[in-house]
Protein backbone atom coordinates (compact mmCIF):
# COMPACT_ATOMS: atom_id res chain seq x y z
CA UNK A 1 0.00 0.00 0.00
CA UNK A 2 3.12 1.67 -0.28
CA UNK A 3 2.38 3.73 -3.54
CA UNK A 4 -1.10 5.18 -1.74
CA UNK A 5 -1.30 8.49 -1.08
CA UNK A 6 -1.61 10.43 2.24
CA UNK A 7 -4.98 10.41 2.38
CA UNK A 8 -5.58 6.80 1.06
CA UNK A 9 -3.25 5.29 3.68
CA UNK A 10 -4.79 7.78 6.73
CA UNK A 11 -8.33 6.35 5.54
CA UNK A 12 -7.50 2.52 5.24
CA UNK A 13 -5.69 2.98 8.59
CA UNK A 14 -8.93 4.39 10.71
CA UNK A 15 -10.43 1.38 8.96
CA UNK A 16 -8.07 -1.05 10.35
CA UNK A 17 -9.34 -3.43 12.56
CA UNK A 18 -8.55 -7.23 13.57
CA UNK A 19 -11.57 -8.63 11.03
CA UNK A 20 -10.65 -6.52 8.28
CA UNK A 21 -7.07 -7.75 8.00
CA UNK A 22 -8.33 -11.33 8.68
CA UNK A 23 -10.54 -11.25 5.79
CA UNK A 24 -8.08 -8.62 3.13
CA UNK A 25 -5.31 -10.88 4.26
CA UNK A 26 -6.81 -14.18 3.36
CA UNK A 27 -8.50 -12.95 0.02
CA UNK A 28 -5.03 -11.26 -1.09
CA UNK A 29 -3.14 -14.80 -0.37
CA UNK A 30 -5.75 -16.79 -2.18
CA UNK A 31 -3.52 -17.25 -5.38
CA UNK A 32 -6.68 -17.97 -7.65
CA UNK A 33 -8.05 -14.60 -6.66
CA UNK A 34 -6.01 -12.09 -8.65
CA UNK A 35 -6.23 -8.59 -6.90
CA UNK A 36 -5.22 -5.47 -8.73
CA UNK A 37 -6.66 -2.60 -6.86
CA UNK A 38 -6.28 -4.68 -3.10
CA UNK A 39 -6.90 -0.80 -1.60
CA UNK A 40 -10.21 -0.80 -2.87
CA UNK A 41 -11.51 -4.66 -1.66
CA UNK A 42 -9.45 -3.16 2.04
CA UNK A 43 -11.71 -0.18 1.87
CA UNK A 44 -14.74 -2.58 1.39
CA UNK A 45 -13.80 -4.89 4.10
CA UNK A 46 -13.25 -1.48 6.55
CA UNK A 47 -16.49 0.14 5.63
CA UNK A 48 -18.82 -2.52 6.15
CA UNK A 49 -17.01 -3.93 9.58
CA UNK A 50 -17.12 -0.43 10.17
CA UNK A 51 -20.56 0.08 9.51
CA UNK A 52 -21.86 -3.14 11.32
CA UNK A 53 -19.87 -1.66 14.82
CA UNK A 54 -21.74 1.36 14.39
CA UNK A 55 -24.99 -0.63 13.65
CA UNK A 56 -23.98 -3.09 17.12
CA UNK A 57 -23.21 -0.35 19.05
CA UNK A 58 -26.63 1.92 18.93
CA UNK A 59 -28.43 -0.99 19.50
CA UNK A 60 -26.37 -1.60 22.22
CA UNK A 61 -26.88 1.59 23.56
CA UNK A 62 -30.91 1.42 22.66
CA UNK A 63 -31.23 -2.14 23.91
CA UNK A 64 -28.58 -3.17 25.98
CA UNK A 65 -30.59 -2.68 29.23
CA UNK A 66 -33.25 -4.90 28.02
CA UNK A 67 -30.70 -7.95 27.98
CA UNK A 68 -30.95 -10.06 31.30
CA UNK A 69 -27.74 -10.11 32.95
CA UNK A 70 -28.23 -14.02 32.93
CA UNK A 71 -27.29 -14.63 29.71
CA UNK A 72 -23.80 -13.48 30.04
CA UNK A 73 -22.41 -12.21 26.41
CA UNK A 74 -19.12 -11.88 27.71
CA UNK A 75 -18.05 -15.33 25.45
CA UNK A 76 -18.75 -13.64 22.54
CA UNK A 77 -15.64 -11.65 22.39
CA UNK A 78 -13.63 -14.85 22.40
CA UNK A 79 -15.77 -16.40 19.90
CA UNK A 80 -15.10 -13.14 17.33
CA UNK A 81 -11.19 -14.41 17.81
CA UNK A 82 -11.38 -17.73 17.32
CA UNK A 83 -13.60 -17.08 14.35
CA UNK A 84 -10.23 -14.98 12.87
CA UNK A 85 -8.17 -17.48 13.87
CA UNK A 86 -9.31 -20.76 12.54
CA UNK A 87 -9.12 -20.29 8.63
CA UNK A 88 -4.84 -19.33 9.09
CA UNK A 89 -4.64 -22.87 10.83
CA UNK A 90 -3.45 -24.53 7.51
CA UNK A 91 0.18 -25.21 8.24
CA UNK A 92 2.56 -26.62 11.44
CA UNK A 93 3.98 -23.35 12.03
CA UNK A 94 0.55 -21.26 12.92
CA UNK A 95 -1.18 -24.57 14.39
CA UNK A 96 1.79 -24.81 16.98
CA UNK A 97 2.06 -20.88 17.45
CA UNK A 98 -1.78 -20.76 18.05
CA UNK A 99 -1.50 -23.73 20.60
CA UNK A 100 1.42 -22.40 22.06
CA UNK A 101 -0.19 -19.56 22.55
CA UNK A 102 -3.59 -20.61 24.36
CA UNK A 103 -1.50 -23.15 26.29
CA UNK A 104 0.63 -20.74 27.94
CA UNK A 105 -2.59 -18.31 28.28
CA UNK A 106 -4.05 -21.43 30.27
CA UNK A 107 -1.20 -22.07 32.27
CA UNK A 108 -0.25 -18.11 33.01
CA UNK A 109 -4.27 -16.99 33.57
CA UNK A 110 -3.51 -16.32 37.48
CA UNK A 111 -0.44 -13.63 36.88
CA UNK A 112 -1.09 -10.30 37.66
CA UNK A 113 -1.81 -7.36 35.50
CA UNK A 114 -2.65 -10.16 32.93
CA UNK A 115 1.05 -10.59 32.14
CA UNK A 116 -0.16 -14.20 31.07
CA UNK A 117 -1.71 -12.56 27.47
CA UNK A 118 1.40 -11.40 26.77
CA UNK A 119 3.43 -14.29 27.66
CA UNK A 120 1.06 -16.35 25.76
CA UNK A 121 1.95 -13.66 22.64
CA UNK A 122 5.50 -13.91 22.84
CA UNK A 123 5.49 -17.51 23.34
CA UNK A 124 3.26 -17.70 20.33
CA UNK A 125 4.88 -15.16 18.03
CA UNK A 126 8.47 -16.97 18.91
CA UNK A 127 7.00 -20.92 18.10
CA UNK A 128 5.58 -20.00 15.35
CA UNK A 129 8.74 -17.72 13.80
CA UNK A 130 10.91 -20.20 14.59
CA UNK A 131 8.86 -23.55 13.26
CA UNK A 132 8.06 -20.80 9.69
CA UNK A 133 11.99 -20.55 9.57
CA UNK A 134 12.75 -24.12 10.04
CA UNK A 135 9.78 -24.99 7.15
CA UNK A 136 11.67 -22.96 4.44
CA UNK A 137 15.01 -24.00 5.20
CA UNK A 138 13.18 -27.90 4.97
CA UNK A 139 12.02 -26.88 1.52
CA UNK A 140 15.05 -25.34 0.25
CA UNK A 141 17.02 -28.23 1.42
CA UNK A 142 14.42 -30.25 -0.53
CA UNK A 143 14.68 -28.18 -3.61
CA UNK A 144 18.81 -28.14 -3.97
CA UNK A 145 18.48 -31.52 -3.38
CA UNK A 146 15.86 -31.94 -6.59
CA UNK A 147 17.32 -29.69 -9.13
Amino acid sequence: MRHLSTLWRWLLSYLLTDEAYAVAVLHYQDEETAVTHKHWFFLGCGLTLWLSWQASTAVGVFLGAQIPESWSLDFTLALTFIGLVMPVLKDRPNLAAALTAGGVAVLAAGLPFKLGLILAAIAGIGVGVILDKSQDADQATSRRLKG
